[in-house]
């Protein structure tokens, strides 16, 4: 095993942004190698720390004279995030690092952060996808979110996204583990109901302790939720109203697990508030709107860069709701953008 050099030593300094941190990248690469475990919870980590720790494991990886190749997955088979202060945009580099260099990983833990629906509806869905072909495995087995503040719109896509992906898996390579994905102590609004609403759109999951012999995904302790956050003012005139922007939650009402305080929702559009359309369905159509034009919104902005890149030019229309056999059409489509996320990143 190489040793680390000067040279080695201050570039790894400069990447991590102190003497402490490289200590500890250094001090993670050794548990990865010798136990297949990246443990780094309870660290209080902003999004910019963990995206400057996973740029150090990769200088380790290079100037060890581990990495010999680009597509060389790290030996992790656990990875630990928990008691963060992930958001959105740290969970985006824990995502990409988790589909490319952390990819024979079968368990990740992602609980007691600041992860909300956001993020879920962004970023971990691509968590609950096929992986890379250069995997050792292809998909998790476990993704922990609890103590986070996720709802339910998030958590009905990561739920039907991970049905989806091991069906169409099943089809052609046999039935694929059953998906734990622990998402208690979040903000899913009746959560049962939510169960039902899903197993009504032939999504087999279950909530019991433990898995059902048909089911494709168990969400354990499901039923065991915090109050919905409050509702976010619309950012378009004339529909969904409802009430201002999230207040602060202490840590006292996030219960003895928590870690972090929430400092609101900023997705644009309430499922929830009041005036103009009164009935829930009237609602969560006016939300799955907003979310259809941030994601074409996204996709347009992502494939422009490609074809600045010297890309291809990709299908623009995205015009179904994402909702029964659309939500279905655009997991398709969108591992497609997936797959050349981690092509860019390798």
């Amino acid at each position: 095993r190489k040793r680390f050099g000067m040279d080695d030593r201050s570039r790894l300094v400069k990447v991590c942004g102190s003497e402490k941190s490289a200590d500890l990248a250094e001090k993670s690469w050794q548990d990865i190698l010798e136990n297949g475990r990246l443990d780094v919870s309870d660290r209080g980590f902003t999004d910019e720390e963990i995206r400057k720790f996973i740029n150090g494991l990769h200088t380790i990886a290079r100037t060890s004279g581990f990495q010999t190749e680009r597509t060389k997955p790290f030996p992790i088979r656990k990875m630990d995030f928990s008691g963060n202060e992930m958001t959105k945009h740290g969970a985006s580099e824990v995502v990409q690092f988790a589909r490319t260099h952390g990819a024979n990983a079968t368990l990740l833990d992602l609980s007691n952060n600041q992860l909300d629906d956001e993020a879920a509806l962004d970023e971990l869905t691509r968590l609950v996808k096929n992986y890379s072909s250069f995997a050792s495995q292809n998909y998790l087995t476990t993704l922990l979110l609890s103590g986070n503040n996720i709802g339910k719109a998030g958590a009905s896509r990561l739920i039907q996204y991970a049905h989806w992906e091991r069906e169409r898996s099943a089809q052609s390579n046999g039935p694929q583990p059953v998906f734990e994905i622990a998402l208690s102590d979040n903000r899913i609004e009746t959560p049962e109901e939510l169960i039902d609403e899903l197993k009504n759109k032939k999504i087999k999951c279950c909530s019991g302790t433990k898995p059902a012999s048909d089911s494709t995904v168990h969400l354990p302790d499901f039923g065991d939720q915090r109050e919905p956050l409050p509702p976010v003012r619309s950012k378009f005139p004339g529909g969904g109203g409802g009430g201002g922007g999230g207040s602060a939650y202490s840590r006292s009402e996030r219960g003895p697990t928590s870690r972090s305080s929430y400092g609101g929702s900023s997705f644009g559009g309430s499922s929830y508030g009041g005036g103009g359309r009164s009935r829930s369905n009237g609602r969560e159509r006016e939300y799955e709107r907003t979310r259809d034009d941030d994601i074409r919104r996204e996709r347009r902005n992502r494939d422009r860069n490609r074809d600045q890149r010297g890309g291809y030019e990709r299908d623009r229309r995205g015009n179904d709701r994402l909702r029964g056999r659309g939500d279905r059409r655009q997991c398709e489509r969108d591992d497609d953008d997936d797959d050349d996320d981690d092509d860019d990143a390798r």
